[in-house]
Formats: structure tokens, sequence, C-alpha cells
């Protein structure tokens, strides 16, 4: 049984480290890693041309050993060990796959040997067979390179200063799409493609079975579940077909991980995150919330204390730009890259009026006042757009009230505060071109948004941010920062630089 999200979540995040082994590959940072079946050994390798073999259980910071690859050989940036022997590992790149033999302080690799008749593709995984001296190689056209052992192979005890060498021996083509995953399984070779299907062959490589779904994208990794017990009329001494009955997990590369059953085929989405880059992140103001929001439309929210998933919706319009929640908690507004906003309920996310589209570009600012009575926009058109709370049916909605294209230059800030004099909101806008643009929500009526004040803030140097200074004495400041590495304090009455 899979476990539920939010347990998954936090079984991944409350993990402690038992051992940590700083500065491996501090040049180049680590490509690809790999544990040994015994569990004794790491292989790294550097997103340069380094490769080292680690005792992690050693308390020194040096590697057993260490070689140097070739540049040729490209970007290596997958490698697993041989189950069946842990001084031995294979790594490939797009182009390449390199075999390793280590012993004795000493790391030799052997760069793999063949010629092919036929178009290969990129290399994309590989494993070592689980009952011969092969290893298999999968492609992004869908076929298997399978490597076998050219001369002698010493024992693992001795230096390996005479290692043998691999040899390209077959080209197996298993299908047409390219495979993203290659793994052995107990008596299974399981390969992942780009339709989200995963396949399982004997060792001579015939097709067993095959588990696909629709919904499925392109497979990044597979994990199985652990020994089931013996379905009823099973054959026990059967090894593949206990593994066939195995249940497993997928992860895909459009950020989804699903459950898969055997007994019956079923696929159930356990989880699933952020496709594109997330753009946006609020706090909630009362509780330990926060909402995520990603280019992808995916809305998240999150208590950050307990590390657990609360909801979700996905738009599938639009990339979500950014994301307020009001001052009392009640709402959650979202801009997004069509220029819509919607505003939403903050504990179901659901609309609570429907979207707005009166912004001419993607929506890049959004900001609540003070007292929840107007919601301000900012666009990658240099336009402010502001929203005004309104009693309907006696419940709370929002209006359009106005918009302005104030600036001429792209928009870095838009700032609500609060009229010392009256307690009435204030907004203030922040472009490139320099201008501070403070507006006159009082005047401002259906269709027109009244400019109060317009006050260039800087010379040279370009404006990228604004807040409020925190009230200290009687005089009240903003504080800006510039691309010159300087921040500015204002007057907020007089627009002064203090």
């Amino acid at each position: 049984q899979t476990p539920p999200m939010s347990m998954l979540t936090r079984a991944l995040i409350h993990r402690v480290p038992v051992r940590t082994i700083f500065g491996s590959h501090p040049e180049d940072g680590i490509s690809a890693i790999a544990i040994s079946q015994d569990a004794k050994y790491l292989a790294t390798i550097s997103a340069g041309t380094r490769v080292c073999v680690w005792k992690w259980t050693s308390p020194t910071e040096k590697p057993i050993c260490s070689t140097e690859l070739r540049p040729e050989f490209g970007y290596q940036d997958y490698v697993i060990f041989n189950p069946q022997n842990p001084y031995e590992f294979v790594s490939n790149s797009k182009t390449q796959v390199i075999f390793y033999l280590w012993g004795e302080g000493v790391l030799c690799s052997l760069e793999g040997l063949g010629t092919f008749n036929s178009v290969v593709g990129h290399f994309s995984q590989s494993v070592f067979h689980f009952n011969n001296s092969q290893a298999l190689t999968g492609t992004s056209a869908g076929k298997l390179v399978v490597w076998d052992v050219v001369g002698p192979c010493t024992p693992s005890k001795e230096l390996r200063a005479k290692p043998h060498s691999m040899k390209a021996t077959k080209l197996v083509p298993v299908q047409k799409d390219s495979l993203t995953v290659l793994k052995v399984f107990e008596s299974c070779i399981v390969t992942g493609d780009v339709k989200g299907q995963v396949k399982f062959y004997d060792g001579q490589l015939q097709l067993l079975t095959c588990y696909s779904h629709s919904s499925v994208g392109p497979i990044q990794s597979i994990s199985f579940s652990k020994t089931p017990p013996d379905p009823p009329g099973s054959d026990s001494s059967n090894s593949v077909s206990l593994t066939l009955n195995r249940n497993f997990i997928l992860s895909t590369s459009d950020a989804t991980v699903l459950h898969v059953a055997t007994d019956r085929t079923n696929f159930e989405k356990v989880m699933e995150e952020a496709k594109k880059a997330v753009n946006a992140i609020a706090c909630h103001p009362r509780q330990a919330l926060v909402a995520v929001g990603s280019h992808c439309g995916l809305l998240k929210v999150w208590d950050y204390q307990q590390t657990k998933y609360l909801v979700s919706r996905i738009f599938t319009q639009a990339g979500i730009q950014c994301l307020s929640y009001d001052p009392e908690g009640y709402f959650l507004a979202a801009g997004f890259t069509d220029g819509s906003v919607y505003i939403l309920d903050a504990i179901s996310l659901q609309s609570s009026c429907k979207e707005f589209k009166f912004s001419r570009g993607p929506v890049t600012h959004i900001s609540f006042s003070h007292n929840s009575e107007y919601l301000a926009t900012a666009d990658e058109k240099y336009s402010v757009t502001v929203y005004k709370r309104v009693l309907q049916n006696a419940s709370r909605c929002w209006e359009h009230l106005a918009g302005l294209h104030s600036h001429y230059k792209p928009i870095r800030s838009i700032l609500f505060g609060v009229q010392l004099d009256s307690k009435e909101p204030r907004l203030l806008s922040l472009g490139e071109d320099r201008q501070l643009v403070e507006y006159d929500l009082n005047s401002s009526s259906k269709d027109r948004l009244v400019i109060l004040h317009r006050d260039r803030v800087e010379q040279i140097a370009v404006p990228l941010c604004l807040a409020w200074y925190p009230q200290l004495s009687t005089e009240s400041f903003i504080l800006t920062a510039n691309n010159c590495y300087k921040m500015k304090l204002y007057n907020t009455t007089t627009k002064m630089c203090r």
C-alpha cells in the first residue's frame, strides 16, 4: 500500500544524514552518484572529468581511488555498480559508455568499444546483466546495446593491472520509442520510455509484459516494492513470476509520482509537483501556511511547520506569476501570464468571484491594501490596475475600478501604505523609468485612476525595489534599493532623500 502524500513528503524531508563528505568535487560539482550493493562504497563523477570511489564509513575526506577521464568521453551523467561485484561499475554519457574496475587504490577506466551498422541514438542508462558477464545500455532509438567481456577478467582481490575490456556484441531493437530508464530487478530487465510505458524482459530480452497509461509522461525512475506475500495459486519457485507481481512507483519528467498495482494494472497518482519554474510564493499572515505558484499553473498550499501539503489547484490556461494573501488571510490573489487575476478562498482555493482580465500583459506584481478594500496589480506592459471590494448580495466580492499606463519602463514594485492622518490606503509604484508614482485612490472612479504625485527618485541608477521603513519616529520614510548597490530613504510626504 502506498503511503499518503503528506506522509511520503515528511518521510523525505525528515531524513538525517549519517555521513557527509564535504568538498568531494569542489570545482565542478557531482553529476552522477551510485552506492554498491553491499552499501560499503560510493562512486561519484564530477561535472568535469574526475571519477572517485569512496568508502563512505571511513572518517577520511579522501577517496580510496580516483581517475581522470578524457574530455572526449563526454558528460557522464549516469553511474551504477555491478550488483554482483562492488569492484566494478559503469557510467555513460549520451555518446560514450565507460567501464571501471578498482582495487588496491587503483581505478581503471575502460572505454566501451563497438562499431554499429545502424542508428543507435543517444545512450540513456546502463546496467549489468543479472546472470552473466554482460552489460546493457538503453538508447534514444529504442535499442539495447549488449556489451560483453573481451579478454581475461582478474579476480577482485588482485590489483587490476590487466583489466578486461568490454565490446558491443549485439544491438537489440526492442521498440521504436526512446528508452529513458533501464533497470535490472531480480530475474527481469525493466525499461521505461518517453511514452510512459514500463516493459519487463527476461534474460534473453524476450518481452514478458508491459504496463502503460495514456496520462503518464516520460519516465525518469522506477522503484519496486518489497517482496509481497505469495498470491494464491502462484508458483513461489518461479522468480520471474514473483517479480512481475511486484507493485512499483514511477517518477516522470513532468514532476508526477505514480503507484502501479500490477494485480489490476492501476496507475494511482501519489504526488504531483511543479513541472516548470516556481515564480510566486506568499505566506499566510496569521497561520503557518505558504502558497507556492509555478509557471505550469500549479498552486499548492503547505503547512510549513508540519511540512504538510494541504490543498492544490491546477490552472491550465496560464502560468502563475505572483501571489498575495489579504491582511486577514481570507483571500489569496493570483496574477497570471495571460494577464488574468483570480481572487481565491484562502482555504479551499476556489474562486470567490469570476476572474478578471483587465491587465494589458502578464501580471508581475499583486498586493492588497491594509484594510483589504483595494487590490492592485502591475503588468509587463507598464500598467497599474486597481480593483475595489464591494458588497453584493450580502457577501464581499471585488470589481474592477480602473487601470493606468503609468510607467514607460518595467514596474519593479507596487506598494500599499496607510495615510498618516486618515488611515486610508495609499498606493505607490516604482519603475525602471526612475519614477515613483503615488495614486489618489479617493479621487479615482470607474475607469479613471488618478495620479497624486510623480517623482523622479534616481538620476543615473535604476531603482529595483521599494519598501516601507519601520516607523521609528514621527517622520515616515520609504526605502529603495538600486542597481548600484545603494539603498535610499525618502520622506513619504516630501519625497526628499534623507
